[in-house]
């Protein structure tokens, strides 16, 4: 995979014009919400895969790239939309650029235009999965085991197995069924045979006596036993230029169908009231069909849940668990429809095979039609083959079946008039043939003996060759089912390992002992967590929403870890980490920087603790962080900077906009004043909500400031470190100096004043403000390294330093 060097943005989503550094670091990108975090992600994700997670999936449709990609503005100049990418793929030890435009997602520019570049990037823009947003991170906690499985296998690339093993499933149902089709033609062509000799079984020893009977008579060798190569006919001077027609048999032949016609009736009068009961039951409660029908929607709607609203019509609940229970009834309902799915074609393949014998001797009474020269009777029996044949089609899909109910209810086996009178006719031309000569009669006897037991042995050896075919696809089913389920557990245990590991070390101090189990299955994932020692359960049984969270996000790691192994080296966290109760972020930074050493985070938050966190445990530095302060429509992400911020000021008063100027300053001065009060740790009054004004942040950091100056110049005085000492006083100085200069003290902390009026300012009065308060800030923070100052350790400061450490001031004096 690659690391991220550097990306530049224009008019993608809500983003006008933006560059970022990431250094190929793991990067924090803070700020409240609707700053525009998101939009970056979006942009870096469409980059590198020509997609964009968040315009895909449940609720989005209607949304594409090529429509919503491009910034609101720019809708109509899709090739305006592009971002460029400058990248290192460690594999290759080079370096790239991707440049893609929203107008071409699908065709980026790649430099250098190299065969293992471009096959590299190819095959990272089928890897959308390196983006996990908040939305995603459940998708593998709270759903159906199904699809879990579905969303585990999507994420490892191994959909490829279920599609093997169903199509393995298929080709074993339909050679199984290619079975029963040859032997069901075995049974025809043994009955057949056994109606002309004029036996009632398959026995050997009666099939002989009837032909050498018939052999006599010609003076022929008698059939001693019977063999594969064995010929009834055998010794017949040209059998193949004497007439088949034997009169015996084609009576016999007719009379077999009159009687099928009778008997069927009986045969299929059970499987006939069961289809006819079981449509009855559809018209009852035509919900029963309709459920049936919408069977799949539903079980996809019921994993895609997540609150009060249906998912798939959006009509409100009154709570989440109502919408569940009735999607859960629905699907309830469904099966019991599965189960009258299956039953009405159970019992329309056993009709079938009665529908085949009809057909097995209508081609028999065929074949007598056609030697006598019957028009008449052939377009009869087509027409009623065609019939039947067209019966046989429908009895094999359940639409089919159900649209029977009236030829079920009548007597479909029995000849229609015009069959039934040509055929009374066909008959009666046989029997007015003079009787066959004794002789002719046991030649056209053996003859047809002999082509019917050609069809038999036909019909046996494609028997054979289907039981081969159908056991090779079960074995071939079953071992590659019993492979897959061993690869899959032993997959699936090491995922399982990791998963377990990950949730241990970022809940170490109250689930030391947390395990967890995967266990796969044909179609299905079931997780169970341990639960404090009280044995496993389903994470939502007793687990937290934060738990639950921290463990989809767990289990993500332990997937990618998985999936990419050594070359897991960028991931996109767009606010999930935000999942991470607060109380266990530090073991997170712990568990990304020790078991993902070289993978570049890329994390979004609006948590500007969390943000301040990530620095403070190193997983982040001040160069490889980025802080956001607002976003408007026409400007996109404004910037926290050192320089940014004082450029758009002054860029603003140039078009003499002191309005969003003084915007811009407040906003600033509300994070640094945020950030340095944490920094530093200004003594303010306690907030429950955790919001502080900005005229009680200045005035606590100002006096924490100068609190700070004193005991650094005190140190400095008491270790005679003259140097130190004035550095101190000379930033002391500075800040008294810039404090009284910007009069912040005075319009602090009266919060009846706020930066609102100073719309009213023009830009001469506004300029010297901006520039007391760029002084002021300049006191609190290193020239070299552009951060700001803090203490450290945080609860018994013993210096106050920045982080480069070109300022390092020491707050400890020598004991006397």
């Amino acid at each position: 995979m690659i690391k991220l060097e550097h990306a530049h943005i224009e008019e993608v989503r809500g983003i006008r014009k933006l560059d970022v550094d990431f250094g190929q670091a793991t990067f924090a990108i803070s700020g409240p919400n609707g700053s525009g975090k998101s939009g970056i992600i979006d942009a870096i994700e469409f980059g590198l895969t020509g997609e964009i997670g968040r315009l895909a999936g449940r609720g989005t449709k209607g949304l594409s790239v090529s429509e919503h990609g491009p910034h609101v503005d720019m809708v109509n100049f899709p090739d305006a939309a592009f971002v460029e990418l400058k990248v290192f793929i460690p594999s290759l030890n080079k370096l790239a650029t991707i440049t893609r435009k929203v107008s071409a997602s699908s065709k980026p520019t790649i430099v250098p235009d190299e065969p293992d570049v471009q096959a590299l990037l190819g095959e990272l823009a089928e890897h959308p999965e390196i983006t996990l947003a908040r939305r995603d991170i459940l998708r593998f906690i709270l759903v159906e085991p199904s699809k879990r499985s579905e969303e585990i296998q999507t994420i490892l690339k191994l959909e490829e197995i279920g599609q093997t093993r169903s199509a393995l499933n298929s080709a074993q149902n339909k050679l199984g069924n290619a079975l029963k089709a040859a032997s069901n033609q075995v049974i025809f062509s043994r009955s057949t045979l056994q109606r002309h000799l004029g036996i009632d079984n398959n026995a050997v020893a009666e099939l002989l006596q009837s032909v050498n009977k018939r052999r006599a008579v010609l003076e022929l060798a008698p059939v001693a036993e019977l063999t594969a190569d064995t010929r009834l006919d055998a010794g017949i001077a040209d059998p193949d230029k004497g007439s088949a027609f034997n009169k015996t048999s084609a009576l016999r032949d007719l009379a077999a169908l009159d009687e099928a016609s009778v008997s069927v009736s009986a045969l299929v009068a059970g499987d006939s009231a069961a289809i006819l009961s079981g449509i009855e039951r559809l018209e009852r409660d035509p919900a029963l069909l309709a459920t049936l029908q919408r069977r799949v929607l539903l079980d996809k709607g019921l994993a895609l849940v997540d609150g009060p609203e249906c998912p798939l019509c959006d009509h409100p609940w009154p709570t989440e668990e109502h919408l569940l229970g009735h999607l859960r009834a629905k699907l309830a309902k469904s099966d019991d429809a599965g189960a009258l799915q299956q039953a009405l074609l159970r019992h329309g393949a056993a009709i079938g095979s009665h529908v085949d014998g009809l057909l097995a001797l209508l081609r028999q009474t065929h074949r007598l039609a056609k030697g006598e020269n019957d028009n008449a009777s052939l377009d009869a029996i087509n027409g009623w083959g065609k019939d039947l044949g067209t019966l046989k089609t429908q009895l094999g899909t359940f639409d089919g079946v159900i649209g029977l109910k009236a030829r079920l209810g009548e007597e479909w086996y029995t000849a229609p008039e015009n069959v039934a009178n040509n055929l009374a006719g066909l008959r009666r031309t046989i029997e007015a043939k003079p009787d066959q000569s004794a002789a002719v009669e046991a030649q056209t006897f053996l003859t047809t003996a002999q082509l019917r037991l050609e069809d038999y042995r036909t019909s046996m050896r494609a028997e054979a060759a289907a039981k081969l075919a159908s056991a090779t696809a079960k074995i071939a089913y079953e071992e590659y089912c019993s492979a897959m389920e061993d690869e899959l557990n032993a997959l699936y245990a090491d995922i399982q390992a990791d998963f377990s590991a990950f949730y241990r070390m970022v809940n170490e101090d109250d689930e030391a002992t947390f395990t967890a189990e995967l266990k796969p299955s044909e179609s299905r994932v079931d997780l169970k967590v341990n639960f404090y020692d009280r044995g496993l359960y389903p994470p939502a049984a007793y687990h937290s929403e934060g738990h639950q969270d921290g463990m989809g996000v767990c289990l993500y790691l332990a997937l990618m870890k998985r999936l990419f192994g050594n070359d897991f080296t960028i991931a996109l966290l767009d606010d999930v980490v935000m999942s991470v109760d607060s109380d266990h972020r530090r073991q997170f930074c712990k568990l990304l920087k020790t078991q993902f050493p070289d993978t570049q985070f890329i994390i979004t938050t609006h948590d500007r603790l969390w943000a301040q966190q990530m620095r403070s445990d190193r997983l982040v530095s001040a160069k490889t962080s980025l802080a956001l302060y607002g976003w408007s429509v026409d400007t996109g992400p404004l910037v926290e900077s050192n320089t940014d911020v004082w450029e758009d000021i002054d860029a603003a008063l140039a078009r003499g906009k002191a309005d969003v100027a003084a915007a811009a300053l407040r906003r600033h001065l509300e994070y640094v004043a945020w950030v340095l009060a944490d920094d530093l740790g200004a003594k303010t009054v306690f907030h429950a909500d955790g919001k502080y004004e900005l005229g009680e942040l200045i005035p606590a950091v100002l006096a924490r400031s100068k609190e700070l100056y004193g005991k650094a110049a005190d140190a400095a005085q008491s270790w005679g470190n003259e140097a130190s000492k004035a550095a101190v006083a000379e930033r002391k100085a500075a800040l008294a100096q810039a404090s009284q200069a910007s009069n912040v003290e005075q319009w602090t902390v009266n919060p009846a004043v706020h930066f609102n009026p100073w719309a009213k300012f023009g830009r001469n009065d506004f300029i010297p403000v901006v520039a007391a308060f760029k002084d002021l800030l300049g006191t609190l923070r290193c020239p070299d390294c552009g951060s700001w100052l803090y203490v450290t350790p945080r609860n018994s400061p013993e210096a106050l330093r920045c982080r480069c450490a070109s300022i390092n001031f020491n707050l400890k004096s020598k004991p006397k």
